[in-house]
């Protein structure tokens, strides 16, 4: 998106070879998937803008072109979520391209604001994998077929590790150590730390072997004679293991089939659901806000407060227990 000319222009006189390392430094400024988030949002505003009567240009465009485009999304039933990205994109676009925003125009913040006020709710969460509803997924798992070992494994580990997906299938077999005290892992890129600086994180030993993700991770890496390379790989549907790492997207495959095993309704879990039941089961069980964000590096209490809300909801603290019902 970086070198993207505008509608009708030639592209800049800069030398090729140069144009394309600004290019690439650029597209790092930003994961890979926000990129292919972004260059698809844009195909679809210049789709949006060639099938207009007047056709406007996408790239530079008016705020007048853009207040349009939100409120057609809006009009066709859009989440606010998906008009917010595509907002996102345009302005990056003009931004590299070195246009005037248009994203910033008063205009368009004004039908933005009535887009988020007309059709704005409470976001579509998937429901929290706590430690109850985890330990009825991974207790029927067996110790001697190598899906199911990796599949517990997979599960407790991203659970107690407080793992976003793209983290948990990233991990390297050398970026996982067994201590005395537990596993210590090294996340070296994660959505919040984009420079790679990394980040370790401890998991203590269980006290239910059925639910131990250390024990868990070693009885898989045995199991798979696993030395280095991806920690967590495909398995063929006759147990052979693969050599590459699982996609972050199995990870919600792996969640919905674990739970639907256990008579859970696989529709209200994600693989996001076992950071957030890991969120819900420590702040339920009274451990600080500091040491949650600490473990599933959150950089400020405000992004915590979603994640631990419905696990205080019924603490000792909850008004309604204090008023003599």
């Amino acid at each position: 998106m970086a070198a993207i000319p505008a509608d009708g222009q030639a592209p800049d006189t800069l030398g090729v070879a140069l144009a394309g390392r600004v290019d690439d430094y650029a597209r790092a400024s930003r994961s890979a998937a926000t990129w292919r988030a972004y260059d698809s949002d844009l195909r679809q505003f210049r789709g949006w803008c060639q099938r207009q009567p007047a056709r406007p240009a996408a790239l530079p465009a008016s705020p007048a072109t853009v207040a349009g485009y939100l409120a057609a999304l809006a009009d066709a039933g859009y989440k606010p979520t998906t008009i917010r990205r595509r907002l996102a994109a345009i302005s990056v676009a003009h931004q590299l391209a070195g246009h005037p925003n248009p994203a910033t125009a008063p205009e368009v913040a004004a039908v933005w604001s009535g887009v988020r006020r007309t059709h704005g709710g409470p976001p579509d969460r998937k429901a929290a994998l706590d430690t109850t509803l985890l330990t009825r997924v991974v207790t029927p798992l067996r110790d001697d077929t190598g899906a199911d070992l990796r599949d517990r494994a997979l599960l407790l580990v991203g659970f107690a590790g407080c793992l976003r997906r793209a983290e948990l299938v990233g991990l390297d077999v050398t970026d996982i150590e067994v201590t005395a005290d537990g596993l210590i892992l090294t996340i070296r890129r994660s959505k919040t730390d984009q420079d790679g600086a990394g980040a370790l994180v401890g998991l203590t030993y269980g006290a239910h072997r059925a639910t131990c993700p250390v024990r868990a991770w070693q009885a898989w890496a045995a199991h798979a004679a696993l030395v280095d390379g991806p920690a967590f790989r495909g398995i063929s549907r006759h147990g052979h293991l693969g050599a590459t790492r699982l996609h972050p997207a199995s990870v919600a495959r792996i969640v919905q089939r674990r739970a639907a095993a256990a008579g859970l309704d696989p529709a209200d879990f994600a693989g996001h659901s076992l950071r957030s039941g890991f969120a819900t089961a420590a702040a339920r069980a009274g451990v600080p806000d500091r040491s949650i964000m600490r473990q599933g590096r959150w950089r400020s209490a405000a992004s915590l407060d979603s994640y631990v809300r419905a696990g205080r909801l019924f603490d000792r603290d909850n008004p309604s227990a204090h008023v003599g019902l």
